[in-house]
């Protein structure tokens, strides 16, 4: 089903969906607007557009001027290198680029693009959003309105809401950052945008709304910061759900999140899906539970065989996890769409227990094999967190010329007194030999992206 547009852009026209930008957004909004009919003007066809803008002001007002255009809009992430700049205009072949000097200050250029337009029977806006990047293979999944909507209503009904308030400290170019703009759009709420830095001024902007509509999103190194502060401590319990993803949050930091009383959800979900398809709701982390929650209503998920895909798991048996659901996306821009592809299996492992909750148990392929025998990364990491000895950790293979690969960690102490000898006597009494890392690298912080995933590369050799 596709949001009936005209309804909600007579809402978003004099900026109700954004508080903090009342000042500027009329202004902000009628030159994005302008930019918006002078590109799309001079094209018969569909035109390719990105957006590359580093303040929420330009970027919430550029895509809401393109928002009923007939446009593919892809969405650049501003902290990108010239070797991913290089390879997503390759990808995207541009007709205009468009950037932000200042908070809605715009620059632009247009471009002929190489290739033939391909209409690929579509007729109204697609949203190209990132993902992949951590590979190093960047990749653009295509939405339109149909999967950010069923995705939206999804949410909507699942958590029980129906208008939605959010508190964004996550990227907008980024699926997790961008569906918070999309959720607000829809149910006619509001969003307002910040970071840890800012958190309170911004939280103060939503004093007017109603607890059961606030919503904030994490990754689990944003929810670890702000769970040093007593004023955020107190902050966070005034919200609706504190929604935890991004992968794996350490044990202990899930226990202190509960002895405070923060209402947080575990959520799963990826760029492919618009976001989540499965969340815990907050008073069932808060009485005890300890997994990813049911489907979310438009979703259908199933655990499958490794190697036979095509043979499902019993009950609390481990597998890869399938998505089926409305808000799947239509493919990888520069593919050749497959309309039998209907579901998509994933990377990721988890379970279904009987009553359909899902536990998520980190990637397939975040193993190492090591003098030939396969190590899970996730379950070293597990090792480590429940010792209770480290504020972070990540575990990852190194090449090695005796062993092929050698398992490493870097890793966070809790304080100064804890060393490598006392982790290890801890950590040996947890894994079998072959498990314990052969390289160990203490650190006073693990460098980590906007969605909490650990950047190897900045690790020391």
């Amino acid at each position: 089903m596709e949001p009936d547009l005209d309804r909600l852009f007579d809402f978003e026209s004099h900026g109700g969906l954004f508080p903090q930008f009342e000042g500027a957004w009329d202004s902000v909004y009628e030159s994005a607007h302008r930019i918006a009919e002078e590109i799309c003007g001079k094209r018969d066809g569909r035109a390719r557009v990105a957006i590359l803008a580093t303040h929420p002001l330009s970027f919430t007002a550029l895509f809401l001027a393109f928002a009923r255009k007939e446009i593919d809009l892809f969405l650049f992430n501003p902290t990108w290198g010239r070797v991913e700049l290089d390879t997503a205009r390759r990808i995207a072949d541009l007709h205009a680029e468009i950037r932000d000097s200042d908070a809605g200050v715009f620059e632009y250029e247009l471009a002929a693009a190489s290739a033939e337009e391909v209409q690929m029977g579509v007729n109204k806006l697609r949203v190209m959003i990132p993902t992949g990047g951590s590979t190093g293979r960047i990749r653009f999944a295509i939405h339109d309105w149909t999967t950010l909507a069923a995705a939206t209503y999804g949410f909507q009904q699942h958590i029980s809401c129906n208008r939605m308030a959010g508190h964004c400290v996550l990227p907008l170019y980024h699926v997790s950052g961008f569906m918070q703009l999309v959720r607000a759009l829809l149910t006619i709420g509001k969003v307002v945008f910040g970071t840890l830095d800012t958190f309170t001024d911004v939280h103060r902007l939503l004093k007017g709304e109603k607890r059961e509509v606030r919503f904030l999103s994490v990754v689990a190194t944003q929810l670890e910061r702000l769970l040093r502060s007593e004023d955020h401590i107190a902050e966070l319990k005034e919200y609706r759900a504190v929604f935890l993803g991004g992968g794996p949050a350490p044990i202990g930091l899930l226990e202190k999140a509960r002895d405070l009383k923060i209402p947080v959800a575990l959520t799963y979900g990826m760029t492919e899906t618009a976001a989540q398809v499965a969340t815990l709701l907050p008073e069932q982390f808060l009485a005890g539970e300890l997994h990813q929650g049911r489907a979310l209503p438009h979703v259908k998920l199933d655990i499958v065989d490794e190697e036979q895909t095509n043979t499902r798991k019993a009950v609390d048996e481990i597998g890869l996890i399938q998505v089926l659901g409305t808000s799947l996306f239509r493919g990888y821009f520069g593919d050749r769409p497959d309309p039998s592809d209907v579901s998509i299996i994933t990377t990721d492992l988890g379970k279904l227990d009987a009553q359909g909750h899902l536990s998520v148990l980190g990637r397939a392929d975040r193993v190492v094999i090591t003098g030939g025998e396969k190590v899970n990364l996730r379950e070293i990491e597990l090792a480590f967190e429940k010792s209770g000895l480290v504020r972070d950790v990540s575990a990852f293979g190194r090449e090695d010329d005796e062993w092929g690969q050698i398992l490493a960690v870097a890793y966070v102490p809790q304080d100064q007194g804890v060393g490598e000898e006392l982790l290890k006597e801890m950590i040996g009494r947890e894994l079998s030999r072959f498990k314990m890392p052969k390289k160990w690298i203490r650190l006073e912080s693990i460098p980590r992206n906007e969605a909490g995933k650990a950047l190897l590369n900045k690790l020391p050799a």
